[in-house]
């Protein structure tokens, strides 16, 4: 009997850990050219590689858990979505440190302290701030006044920088 591959229900641990090796296994690759390709629109832009790593690599390695986390508020799992996300941040993080460690070249904490990326890091705080205060306040899901206010902070931080 096949299995058919967009069954995820009938398949077994296994096989989901061998299609989640060959997953990371590509993303690994990819990451380091994505990586280089950015780095390189930054020098060619102007933008600088504090902006073009937020916006184009952090859209495209954010990517896989924004779909993960909209679906999963879609099929009814809250908890799921906002541990998704956070857990992110925490493992983005968690890397970042390592990779302070190990790559000696280059001092990571002074480069954190730019001014495009302390704009950034209040951003998130901000975001995080949001969605930790939102179960606290009053239901207002009607007016979508959530969605605007974190839209809202996102330009005005984005503009300010």
């Amino acid at each position: 009997m096949t299995v058919p591959i967009m069954d995820l229900d009938s398949w077994t641990l296994s096989q989901s850990i061998v299609v989640f090796s060959v997953c990371a296994l590509v993303i690994a690759i990819a990451g380091t050219r994505i990586t280089r390709v950015v780095d390189q629109l930054a020098d060619r832009t102007g933008l600088g590689e504090a902006t073009a790593g937020a916006v184009l690599l952090g859209a495209a390695t954010s990517l896989s858990g924004s779909v993960l986390s909209v679906t999963a508020a879609y099929r009814g799992h809250p908890e799921l979505a906002v541990s998704n996300a956070l857990g992110g941040i925490a493992v983005q993080t968690f890397f970042l440190a390592i990779a302070d460690m190990v790559y000696r070249r280059a001092n990571l904490e002074h480069a954190a302290a730019s001014v495009p990326n302390m704009m950034q890091n209040g951003l998130l705080i901000g975001l995080l701030a949001l969605l930790l205060l939102a179960p606290t306040l009053p239901s207002l899901s009607r007016l979508w006044t959530e969605f605007l206010v974190l839209y809202g902070l996102g330009v005005v931080l984005m503009f300010a920088g």
